[in-house]
């Protein structure tokens, strides 16, 4: 009887711990993965890297307007922005980096890349905001940290060029040994070209810190730019356009241009080109925007100057002033001819060969190092051009028409306005951040400007940081801004 007893009991503890498991394997989520293999995370870590075109951001860039009042257009008048880009990638790298641990010695080179995509997010958040959680931050749910502190700007650049050069230094060991990386649709695995898009963010970097170059040594800004144009086996660049970071479209990924029924209406009078942008053009006779844009149905262009037919929008002008323009064929549209010739597109660089070239030309014009910022200036134009399939003859023309200017004042305005005008649509909010460091070109500011004439300067920070990370955000705009927390304040780094 007692031995019964045993056996029965010992089978209702057998399933009661049968039971248990079974209730908490059906809370969890059939669909979800737990355990998720570097290679994926890398994956969404790419989408998450790209910037389209034709976006609010080419307007700000004052490459477009939008004419049309029901839309939004050009105002200038935003005022918070959001962490979740940033952050919202940044926990992904984190668990690329839990995961890639895991997998040992097959995961060690997307330890590396992590490194990379921590410089890449936590870069776009200091540009916009200024002092950002960092050190702190993503610490939630391992140290149950939910309010980080604030690192300064300088400490968050120091860190991310820190990342920059370990990923360059891992990743050469990387290729060396063969290493896979799977999950790669932009560089389809090839680490060294990855090592040329370290190398190159890390010139954007150091561009964008031009105004610390002097008063910030521990930096070193310009002995660092030095170290990547005399060391190119050491510090290999993107240099030609088969090695832009860019986003390629297909029938599955199409265009953002390409509409959802396939039909394409060639005409578009929202959207016209900004004056900016176009003015520069006419001006010297650019190829490109007779590829990019159509002539204004309403101008009559001078036999001589095929570029006298186009015309761009003010930035600054009311909606219903640009679309009484449009309306009356006043304004160029763009060439849906050459945009969407398919559900392709156009690739969409992230950062490519001309920004490097004309990173290098400014540096070298600076005087950061010896080197020949002509030669540099002329590459840059020239992989803007052959991007557009200019042929070389009108590119030759062209650079005989607008030659460089001397490492001078008015050399390095050539340069800005050449690297402003290869940013067309590609790069995000990078025409923005240069054009905020360098005042170059002068911007459209008009009536339609609703941030009393001002272009901003940065985002305000998220709305939900106040009720849920105040005591910090508060020091950290103290020490910036005197408290202040607008779109206008001036962040150290531009200073």
């Amino acid at each position: 009887m007692k031995t019964f007893q045993s056996i029965t009991l010992i089978l209702l503890l057998a399933c009661m711990v049968s039971a248990c498991k079974k209730i908490e394997d059906l809370q969890k989520d059939p669909a979800a993965v737990y355990d998720p293999a570097p290679k994926l995370i890398f994956t969404g870590l790419l989408m998450r890297a790209s910037d389209a075109p034709w976006s609010q951001d080419q307007r700000h860039n004052q490459y477009m307007t939008q004419n049309e009042a029901y839309y939004a257009g050009q105002p200038y008048n935003w005022t918070t922005g959001s962490y979740e880009e940033a952050y919202g990638a940044l926990r992904d790298v984190n668990r690329m980096e839990v995961e890639a641990q895991k997998a040992g010695e097959l995961g060690a080179v997307y330890l590396s890349m992590a490194k990379f995509f921590k410089a890449y997010f936590f870069c776009r958040a200091t540009a916009m905001f200024g002092d950002i959680p960092m050190s702190e931050a993503i610490k939630g749910e391992a140290d149950n940290n939910f309010q980080p502190k604030y690192d300064t700007q300088q400490a968050v650049y120091a860190q991310v060029l820190n990342w920059l050069e370990e990923a360059n230094t891992e990743l050469e060991a990387h290729a060396a040994q063969g290493a896979s990386l799977e999950g790669d649709f932009f560089y389809d695995g090839q680490i060294d070209k990855w090592r040329k898009l370290v190398n190159s963010f890390k010139l954007r970097v150091l561009m964008d810190l031009s105004k610390r170059a002097d008063d910030t040594p521990d930096l070193r800004v310009k002995e660092r730019f030095a170290e990547l144009l005399a060391n190119p086996s050491q510090f290999p660049l993107i240099l030609s356009n088969q090695d832009n970071f860019q986003l390629l479209y297909n029938t599955i990924n199409m265009y953002p241009l390409w509409p959802s029924d396939g039909i394409v209406i060639k005409r578009d009078a929202r959207n016209t080109l900004g004056a900016t942008y176009v003015d520069i053009l006419k001006e010297s006779r650019d190829p490109r925007l007779l590829i990019q844009a159509l002539p204004a149905e309403g101008l009559r262009a001078d036999p001589d100057n095929p570029f006298t037919a186009f015309q761009g929008g003010k930035t600054g002008d009311l909606q219903s002033t640009l679309l009484k323009q449009a309306t009356e064929g006043q304004l160029s549209m763009i060439n849906f001819d050459y945009w969407i010739a398919s559900p392709s597109g156009i690739p969409a660089i992230q950062l490519g060969a001309s920004e490097v070239q004309f990173a290098l030309a400014e540096g070298v014009n600076r005087g950061w190092a010896a080197g020949n910022a002509a030669e540099h200036f002329e590459l840059g134009i020239e992989e803007s051009m052959k991007f557009y399939g200019v042929p070389a003859d009108q590119i030759s023309t062209f650079l005989a028409g607008n030659p460089y200017k001397g490492n001078n004042e008015d050399g390095l305005r050539q340069i800005l306005t050449q690297k402003y005008v290869a940013f067309f649509e590609n790069s995000g909010k990078q025409a923005f951040f240069e054009q905020r460091r360098t005042g170059v070109p002068t911007f459209s500011v008009g009536p339609a400007n609703a941030n009393n004439n001002e272009i901003p300067k940065r985002w305000a920070y998220p709305t939900a940081e106040y009720s849920t990370n105040e005591a910090n955000l508060k020091e950290a705009l103290q020490r910036q801004f005197k408290g202040s927390d607008t779109q206008n304040d001036i962040m150290w780094l531009i200073k």
